[in-house]
């Protein structure tokens, strides 16, 4: 038997890690976390640190929406080339028979295609994670290791192009509360279709 992948996708701070954990203790059969985090801290200090980061792994820039900033991530070479192989990873590991929470920022369209290529033979089920920009805000301010805007250029970025089998806005919600929602949901029979949709849609057209 092959494992079972459940993405949760959504900008920074949202909560998806969060989600992620409680999840784990939700669902039946055990699911093995790893969220993009996992696989970013593997940078050496240099690259994670804004100031000091080279080009080859990403820049950034500070960008308006509505006469409001917000913070942007252009990823480079390098870091597209960690992202399309943690898609592999995780492949590799439903190959094994191994169920997957993956928690995601999909900052630029490529990693989306690769996300779609590398697990197309699996069952995935991509959730959205959602919250307000006011309440992110909060959050970012609260967390101390964000730059100002993160949160709010993430959420912009990560939801483009996507397709969602459920959709999540947990400004009112604890984890725990997501976490039973998601799971009543997989329990009842929510279908997988968002990714077979977002195939025939990314990756047939060209």
């Amino acid at each position: 038997m092959k494992g079972r992948a459940i993405i949760i996708n959504g900008g920074s701070s949202t909560g998806k890690t969060s989600l992620g954990k409680a999840l784990q203790h939700e669902l039946t059969q055990p699911y093995l976390l790893m969220g993009i985090d996992l696989f970013w801290f593997t940078m050496p200090e240099k690259q994670i640190d804004l100031d000091t980061v080279d080009p080859e792994f990403y820049t950034w820039t500070q960008e308006t929406k509505d006469n409001v900033p917000y913070f942007r991530i252009i990823p480079g070479p390098i870091l597209d080339s960690m992202m399309i192989a943690r898609y592999k990873a995780i492949a590799t590991y439903l190959e094994d028979g191994l169920n997957v929470i993956a928690d995601d920022v999909i900052w630029k369209r490529l990693w989306l295609e690769e996300c779609l290529k590398s697990l197309s033979p699996y069952e995935v089920y991509f959730v959205g994670l959602f919250c307000d920009e006011r309440i992110l805000a909060q959050r970012e301010i609260q967390r101390g290791d964000r730059r100002r805007g993160w949160a709010r250029g993430s959420q912009i970025y990560t939801h483009m192009d996507t397709s969602y089998d459920l959709r999540i806005d947990n400004s009112d919600l604890t984890p725990q509360q997501e976490a039973k929602l998601l799971a009543e949901k997989l329990t009842n029979g929510l279908k997988p279709q968002a990714f077979a949709e977002m195939r025939d849609r990314l990756l047939t057209t060209r």
